[in-house]
């Protein structure tokens, strides 16, 4: 069963509300609790972090369940899909990355790496994605440089 669609508009009307941008009575304001204006702006639309996010989110665990069930090819062509979606979570990039790893594909798994690192650094990713992916940002990089050494690229990133 699929959760009702709510209209961009009213989400953005309600999440204002709730932020304190629109007046209230007793006053006071909760503007850095919720959402920026900025992101109140993006809401719906195709800068949208978050658009499409659950059947992307249901995508990268349909991946991960392919993957430990044994299909590695259909796992690895999802986890591309949701890797070329820009997608907001970390996991498909790092079974990716693993699998190519585990191939000896080592720009392949450099490509994928620095697709995350490019996407954490954006500054596009929502709230808690964007303070999971600064936590894992040194982890990152520093799989980035054991890629580019494994596959002779010195420190050079990958470029296709």
């Amino acid at each position: 069963m699929r959760a009702p669609v709510i209209p961009a508009s009213l989400l953005r009307r309600l999440l204002s509300r709730l932020s304190g941008r629109e007046e209230r009575s007793g006053g006071g304001s909760r503007s850095s609790f919720l959402l920026s204006d900025e992101e109140l702006t993006r809401i719906g639309t195709e800068e949208d972090p978050l658009r499409d996010y659950e059947e992307a989110a249901a995508r990268s665990l349909e991946a991960l369940r392919t993957e430990q069930g044994g299909d590695t090819e259909r796992a690895v062509r999802l986890y591309e899909e949701l890797v070329a979606s820009g997608f907001v979570e970390s996991r498909p990039y790092e079974r990716l990355a693993d699998i190519y790893e585990r191939r000896r594909h080592y720009q392949e798994a450099l490509r994928v790496t620095e697709s995350y690192l490019r996407l954490a650094r954006s500054g596009r990713m929502p709230r808690g994605a964007q303070r999971s992916a600064n936590r894992k940002l040194a982890a990152f990089e520093a799989r980035a440089e054991r890629y580019r050494t494994l596959s002779g690229r010195g420190g050079e990133p990958y470029s296709r």
